[in-house]
């Protein structure tokens, strides 16, 4: 009897461990044409993603010679490649409510590129984020985009517009015969549970509906370890980060995970999911944390996260609030004009009784 219980306890280990080993592992690179060439000029790199049967989420920043000689390696390799598009910083970088038809201009752009060098393609990937030039305004000017924003509340036909927009350019690529993937903030998830569209109208990005979806789980940013079981979806990939690196908005940097809240990143998505995302390679490969995540132990347990996933959802709940808010900016509007007029008008309630205290 003891020796059944010992061979199936051994038996759930090993199935962890294999469960582990299977999860696929890729990593966003963000990096301008030179510092991308050389990354990859240690060999040693390739062999090593090869080994890890890893994938890269390569951003293109530009279409220039080197970066197509790497690709091409990349692809000599067989190493799959997904073309994570972007724009240059001054048309918004990311992709977003604004720039529909640059997006559209850039794929054709790309297409033509991809057919004159050959290039092979996993898939294509859409990163909707807010214009990097609000980004920018809000370190140096944030009532000018305090306002810009407001404006944007009441404007509907440009996100309905936009969403048109990219749902064809989509369309179009999938008819090219791309699988298209699109890279979200998990607060989005609780704009669709709300059935609203402030967030998207503040921020500038649209709700697109693509073959896979992947939230943006950065613990690096949202400090808390309770989004990973909240926002993924089982069967489907997530993106864990970050590592560092990235674009540098205004002198902001993103805050980097250590390895051992990296490594728990990673133990707690492997359980609920079969791929992951991380960001990003170029400094997981500085830092030494590649070497890591090949050795990492898949045996070991998560962590429990009960006080963390209450404290997420308290966060959740407040932001559903927000934006049903913001979803009524006329009714907003009135109520803080109401508010402010109400202190004004206690203001000089008090000043008059003051007044007439001490005249008496």
């Amino acid at each position: 009897m003891k020796r059944t219980i010992l061979l199936s306890f051994l038996f759930l280990i090993n199935l962890r461990i294999l469960s582990g080993n299977d999860t696929e592992l890729s990593f966003f690179c963000e990096l301008p044409e030179k510092e991308f060439i050389n990354l990859f000029a240690d060999s040693s790199l390739i062999q090593e993603l090869v080994d890890m049967k890893i994938s890269i989420r390569v951003g293109l920043h530009d279409f220039g010679t080197g970066r197509t000689e790497v690709i091409q390696m990349l692809n000599q390799a067989e190493i799959p490649v997904y073309a994570w598009m972007l724009l240059p910083e001054e048309e918004g970088y990311w992709f977003n409510m604004h720039n529909g038809e640059k997006a559209r201009k850039r794929y054709d752009d790309f297409k033509k590129w991809t057919t004159e060098n050959n290039l092979k393609w996993e898939g294509i990937g859409l990163d909707i984020e807010p214009d990097m030039n609000d980004a920018k305004m809000a370190f140096s000017q944030p009532w000018k985009l305090a306002w810009k924003v407001y404006k944007r509340l009441y404007d509907n036909k440009s996100l309905k517009d936009a969403k048109d927009i990219y749902q064809s350019l989509i369309s179009d690529m999938k008819t090219d015969g791309y699988t298209v993937e699109s890279y979200i903030i998990p607060y989005l998830i609780e704009e669709r549970a709300n059935k609203t569209t402030s967030l998207q109208k503040v921020l500038g990005i649209v709700d697109i509906e693509t073959d896979t979806e992947i939230p943006m789980l950065y613990t690096s940013l949202m400090d808390n370890p309770g989004i990973l079981p909240l926002y993924i979806k089982k069967g489907h990939p997530a993106g864990i980060g970050s590592t560092g690196g990235g674009v540098n908005i205004g002198g902001f940097e993103l805050a980097a995970l250590t390895w051992e809240k990296l490594q728990r990143d990673i133990l707690i998505a492997s359980e609920l999911t079969g791929e992951l995302v991380i960001f990003c390679l170029e400094t997981s490969v500085q830092k030494g944390f590649l070497n890591k995540i090949k050795n990492i132990d898949y045996s070991k347990q998560a962590p429990d996260l009960t006080m963390e996933i209450v404290r997420q959802e308290k966060t959740n709940k407040f932001i559903r609030s927000i934006l049903v808010i913001l979803d009524h900016p006329f009714w907003m509007t009135l109520a803080i004009f109401a508010i402010i007029s109400g202190i004004l008008f206690g203001i000089y309630k008090l000043m008059v009784f003051i007044i007439s205290r001490a005249r008496s």
